[in-house]
């Protein structure tokens, strides 16, 4: 922590989701960041899996497809440590939020699932800008109620602000349905399935770290 910003991802056996959305995350930091991305370290983890399984070939070819590198990417079982280094832990389903909160209870502002961070943001990220465009047009000295706090334009700072303005937000933009706060386990299915969890994976993602570094 400090002047570093870590996000672990966390799925069940660390072969498929949460590998796809670490490395996607890596590459989205890196396009958006340049040499600064190494300010941000990005991790995932699986509760119920053993370490050194390698990323299944179809979830390699996911992260492929949308500009990231699978190489060399070994499975790792989630730990106390783990949750407890990351300053944003992203599940793959509402149960993997669970488990990591019960391992540890401290981190239960800064855990959400992939998608509900990612819907999170972008309703923060929104309203911003709209409060913006209020105040500018609102008379001299008068502030908008419960306006979000503006959020810094360093990097680090901005993710940290977010995730304490994400965990406020928590249960005030609902997903259409439950469910789709669940990314849905595609191991052993066909490629099509693949295909449907990387698209929610890199869409999540993407807008998950705009949202987190402001580029």
């Amino acid at each position: 922590m400090g002047d570093t910003f870590a996000i672990l991802y966390v799925c069940t056996g660390n072969m498929c989701r949460s590998p796809m959305a670490e490395r996607m995350a890596r590459a989205a930091l890196a396009a958006r960041l340049g040499p600064d991305a190494d300010r941000f370290t990005v991790y995932s983890a699986g509760t119920g899996t053993v370490d050194g399984r390698v990323m299944t070939a179809e979830a390699a070819a996911q992260v492929k497809a949308y500009a990231a590198d699978p190489t060399g990417f070994v499975s790792a079982e989630l730990t106390e440590s783990h949750v407890g280094g990351a300053d944003l832990v992203l599940a793959a389903t509402r149960a993997h939020r669970s488990d990591v909160v019960t391992m540890d209870p401290g981190a239960l502002r800064r855990t959400f699932t992939i998608t509900e961070f990612a819907r999170l943001a972008a309703a923060l990220i929104d309203r911003a800008v709209t409060d913006r465009a209020l105040t500018d047009r609102a008379p001299a000295g008068q502030a908008l109620v419960d306006a979000p706090p503006e959020l810094p334009a360093e990097p680090v700072e901005r993710a940290r602000a977010l995730v304490a303005a994400a965990a406020r937000a928590r249960g005030t933009v609902r997903p259409a349905r439950p469910d789709d706060d669940d990314i849905p386990d595609p191991i052993c299915r066909s490629a099509e399935v693949y295909e449907h969890v990387g698209a929610i994976i890199a869409e999540a993602v993407g807008v998950s770290v705009t949202a987190l570094v402001g580029s």
